[in-house]
This record gives C-alpha cells, structure tokens and sequence, in this order.
C-alpha cells in the first residue's frame, strides 16, 4: 500500500481519536473549569445535528463517548415547542453526563416578535448561551430589539453560495456591527471555504464578533463537495487553528459531521482526534 500524507494523518488522526472513543467515567463538570485543557482551553464539541439519527439519549451518550464535554442541540432532538419543564429536563440529563448545551441551532427566526421570544426562551432555558441562528437582513432591526431582553449572543449562520440571507461571514459582519454587541455570527467553515474565502482572513477580520463556529472538512473547493472527515479534506484545519489561538477566541467551536447519518461515530472521533492532535502541536 503507498503511504500518502492524508493516510498517515488519518491514521494519526485515529490513533488519538481511539483514545477516547471508550468509555468515559468522572468527567468534569463543564461549569467547574475555564476551558478545556485537551483543546489548549477551547470550548470544543459537536452540533447535536452529526447525530441527527438517533434519539436525544442515544445522542448525548455518544458525545460523551467522544470525550468532549460541550454540545450545540438543534430542534430535531428537542422541538422549539417543548415546555421549560421540557427544556429543564433535558439540561439536567446533558449535565448528568458531564455534558454543557453551550448553543442551539440553527433555529431559523421570522417576522414574528413572538416566535423570535419563544426561540430565545428555549435557549435560554436549556442553559445555553448562543442562540445559532438563520435570519433575514429585514428582520435585524426586529431582531436587534428582541435580544435586549436576554443575556445571550445571536450568532448568525452563513451557508454559502447558495444561500439567499447570508452566503459569506464576511455579509454578516457587515450587516450586525453596528447592532446590538449581542448580535454576531457563527462562521461555518464549510460553507465559508466554499466561497473561495480564506478563512484565517475572515477570522481575523470578523473575532470581535464571532461567537460560534461549525467545523467540518471537504474533499475539494467545488460548491458541491462532499464532506470527509477533519485532516483528510482540502480546509487549512491546521493554520486557522493557530489563527484561533492567536486570536484568543473563546467562542465555541462545534464539530457538525454532516456524512454518514447512520454510522458517524467512527469519523467524529477521528475529526475530533485531528483537532486534539493539531492543538497538542501547539502547545
């Protein structure tokens, strides 16, 4: 067999990934450190969408398994219609497990005061602090008005080129700098790459307002790539990782593994292996 650069990161990825991919007994509570050390400090965990498939426990169990100890949960594990006492419940079972719902998305908000208070009320119930969003350029000033009433950051998700709200970061940036500072964006590095973007670039120019990101890999720079798992696609993983240290980001970073919905374990504990690799680099 020819040993190939992405062969051996993938099996270096793996290597590190299979060390957590066990069991894992004791994990510390999430509330009680300031970052985490196995991702030089970084908020890193997965968007509850990788795990799309299966049941809501099912899915926290297996993000534990991952070794990670923050999540992002999207609707499809728990309905924006749900109760508070709903909402409370499934908190208290993330936190059970050792486990911090850090955001929710991507909820897409409308012209509607009162979905938009529903949307942030089910954030802010689940204990998260990030509301992931998906929202117009006409309904910013309503948006602006809502989220006075909440402690929590609006990051708006960009979903490229053919997206019709937000293709680009950079639009978002733009379009939110003069908003409330609550108001900023979740950079989906997918998406970003896909516009022909440079990602440490956008990063440098958007950080006072980037307060969540998804991270994922592709297989070429072609608008239609298919996702693979992180360090053995096209994405500069490695240099916008040394840009987020330099930067001192502490937004959180989620893994959304978008392939492989019925079986996807095996390649976010080889995505999140790359990263912990990449991170201990740098140390």
């Amino acid at each position: 067999m020819t040993l190939t650069r992405r062969s051996l990161l993938k099996a270096a990825a793996l290597t590190t990934a299979c060390t957590t991919i066990g069991p894992v007994d004791l994990l510390a509570a999430p509330s009680s450190v300031s970052g985490d050390q196995q991702f030089h400090g970084m908020r890193v965990g997965v968007a509850s969408y990788s795990l799309r498939e299966f049941p809501l426990a099912q899915a926290l169990q297996d993000i534990r398994r991952l070794g990670v100890h923050y999540l992002s949960l999207k609707e499809v594990h728990l309905p924006l219609t749900s109760t508070p006492e709903q909402r409370r419940q499934v908190r208290q079972q993330a936190e059970d497990l050792g486990l911090s719902i850090t955001s929710c998305g991507v909820i897409y908000l409308k012209d509607d005061e009162a979905q938009m208070h529903q949307a942030f009320d089910y954030v802010r119930d689940l204990g998260a602090s990030i509301a992931v969003v998906g929202v117009s350029r006409d309904l910013l000033p309503l948006l602006d008005k809502v989220i006075r009433d909440y402690e929590l950051k609006v990051a708006i998700h960009n979903h490229g080129p053919n997206d019709k709200l937000f293709p680009s970061p950079l639009q978002v940036y733009d379009a939110v700098k003069r908003l409330d500072r609550r108001i900023g964006l979740c950079m989906d590095i997918g998406h970003t790459f896909r516009m022909h973007e440079d990602l440490v670039t956008d990063v440098k120019k958007t950080r006072d307002r980037l307060y969540s990101m998804h991270f994922k890999d592709l297989e070429s720079a072609e608008v239609d790539a298919k996702g693979v798992p992180l360090g053995t696609g096209v994405l500069p993983i490695v240099s916008l990782l040394r840009q987020l240290l330099h930067v001192g980001y502490v937004g959180e970073l989620q893994l959304e593994y978008e392939i492989e919905p019925k079986n996807p374990l095996l390649g976010m504990a080889e995505s999140l292996g790359f990263i912990r690799g990449v991170l201990r680099g740098m140390a």
